[in-house]
């Protein structure tokens, strides 16, 4: 996934599509404070602003206690995963959001190894997954299908899925689309879609949390903005986790990041909800059908101190929703698997000995 700074980049070979030209558009309006900002930062420390800390990979990240690092050809692309635990146990896959990757499920790697068959990927665009040219390439139904793709390659034909942020809306959809696979559905911190637009609709709190997500239909700013001063803004989202600027943790993310094509890759997932083909995949009547009730049982988990999502939307999940159980963590960042693991542990236990 060779980088290309030009605007070309980010479209299809035809022309831009309406939606992502008024988003782009719009984006580019809600970006003037962020361009003031970097302009200003330029002024003072010059183009070095931009610069990256070159890295080594954290020891953390070949830590055993996680699992075995491995790669599977899926759905026409390399995928990355770390494997824990006895191929004869239940399958358990986490899919991470935005901006993670693998490493953000450790602590419940390291937990229900020893009673499932692990699994986190980094998802197509991210960290050690192949990165494919062309905003198109980050459909949602692409994105199901590599799941689909690699549980299959794994030999399993039933698990349970888990996910978080942009993981939980690709969890979401592929329990929608595919329920006969799973058994169990747990999300973390991400309303069920329908809700999420339910809560766009009805009040400011969600639009205004959501704001990014319009920045992000801007081609390239974004992504430098990123990787400004050493990823500084990455830092201070991920210290709502609980991770310690310097700590070996922080630098596992960073060292994730490190490249432009990572940044791109985790963005165009938006770009690509914006654009003709997702809306048109959204407006079709047997997806919406699918989509307005989920028929497998699911745990929500939600942080309540979640500064991109509102709780209403968590609430609000199980008008579609055949069977849903809520859990709040009262005071909990998004990121909340990480800032809590213990008690997010605790509660997918519990849920899932219910199931037996």
């Amino acid at each position: 996934y060779a980088v290309h700074c030009t605007p070309q980049a980010y479209t299809r070979s035809k022309a831009m599509d309406k939606g992502r030209l008024i988003g782009v558009l719009i984006g580019f309006l809600i970006a003037i404070p962020v361009y003031i900002r970097l302009l200003c930062r330029v002024f003072t420390v010059g183009f070095g602003v931009f610069k990256v800390k070159e890295r080594k990979p954290p020891a953390c990240l070949q830590d055993p206690q996680f699992g075995v690092h491995k790669y599977m050809k899926v759905n026409g692309i390399k995928i990355h995963y770390v494997e824990a635990g006895e191929e004869n146990k239940p399958l358990m896959v986490f899919v991470h959001g935005f901006p993670e990757f693998w490493f953000t499920w450790r602590y419940q790697l390291n937990y229900f190894k020893k009673n499932y068959r692990v699994v986190a990927l980094d998802n197509r665009g991210y960290n050690d997954s192949d990165k494919p040219a062309g905003i198109e390439n980050y459909h949602i139904k692409n994105l199901i299908d590599d799941v689909k793709a690699l549980v299959e390659g794994l030999g399993v034909n039933k698990f349970t899925l888990v996910g978080h942020d942009w993981g939980g809306a690709i969890c979401w959809t592929f329990a929608a689309l595919y329920p006969e696979l799973l058994d169990n559905l747990i999300i973390c911190n991400c309303p069920h879609t329908l809700s999420l637009r339910d809560q766009r609709q009805r009040g400011w709190e969600q639009k205004l949390k959501s704001w990014y997500v319009v920045f992000f239909q801007c081609p390239m700013l974004p992504e430098l903005f990123a990787m400004s001063e050493d990823m500084q803004n990455l830092e201070n989202m991920l210290t709502d986790s609980g991770l310690k600027s310097g700590s070996e943790e922080m630098e596992a993310y960073k060292y994730a990041f490190r490249k432009f094509e990572t940044w791109k890759g985790g963005m165009n997932y938006y770009r690509c909800a914006a654009s003709k083909k997702s809306v048109d995949f959204w407006q079709d009547k047997n997806i919406q059908e699918k989509i307005r009730l989920i028929k497998v049982r699911t745990l929500e988990i939600f942080g309540t101190g979640d500064k991109y999502l509102a709780v209403a939307g968590a609430k609000g999940s199980s008008a579609y929703v055949e069977d849903h159980t809520l859990e709040l963590l009262e005071g909990v960042s998004h990121w909340v698997q990480q800032e809590a693991p213990d008690r997010v542990n605790m509660i997918m236990e519990q849920f899932l000995k219910i199931a037996k």
